[in-house]
């Protein structure tokens, strides 16, 4: 029990970040030196405030192909486009972009083959509004750094961290 705790959340949320929430608050207290009971709940909080789980599918030793469309849109259409891409079965997730200018939508896909991938390609080329389309694929993860930024961490022992935007 060496700090208070606000002075632990930093480390809290670190090592939360680098063991994906799944570390145990007893482990917790004790790697940080403070109380099992007072981590708890600095854990839940901390995770539910800063932290956004996410999960990668491993579909690709079943046979499927994880692929990323950034598509270019036109005539306000934009939503409309990504609404209707959510409704075919190989649409995982739709989001509206910024960023490069041409780019206004990132729609993550699954497929089997490359003539499905040909097929969806043309019928999303083929909407009302969608001017272009570009594909990527991920053939090997060269890492993951699974940490906060230092500079962050620094605010975070400050109290200066940006609030969240509702």
């Amino acid at each position: 029990m060496t700090a208070s705790h606000s002075e632990k959340d930093p480390e809290i949320l670190k090592n939360l970040l680098a063991t994906r929430a799944e570390i145990a608050s007893r482990l917790l207290s004790e790697k940080l030196g403070i109380s099992p009971g007072a981590t708890r709940p600095q854990h839940k909080e901390l995770a539910k405030e800063y932290l956004a789980i996410m999960y990668s599918s491993t579909l690709q030793k079943y046979g499927w192909r994880q692929l990323e469309f950034l598509i270019s849109t036109v005539g306000g259409r934009t939503m409309v486009i990504g609404k209707d891409l959510l409704k075919r079965s190989e649409v995982a997730y739709v989001a509206r972009t910024i960023g490069q200018f041409t780019i206004d939508l990132r729609v993550e896909v699954f497929i089997q083959s490359s003539d499905e991938l040909v097929n969806l390609i043309e019928d999303v080329k083929a909407m009302k509004g969608v001017k272009d389309l570009m594909w990527s694929e991920v053939v090997e993860v060269v890492g993951r750094k699974d940490h906060i930024p230092k500079e962050i961490v620094a605010a975070l022992k400050r109290k200066e961290a940006i609030k969240p935007v509702k």
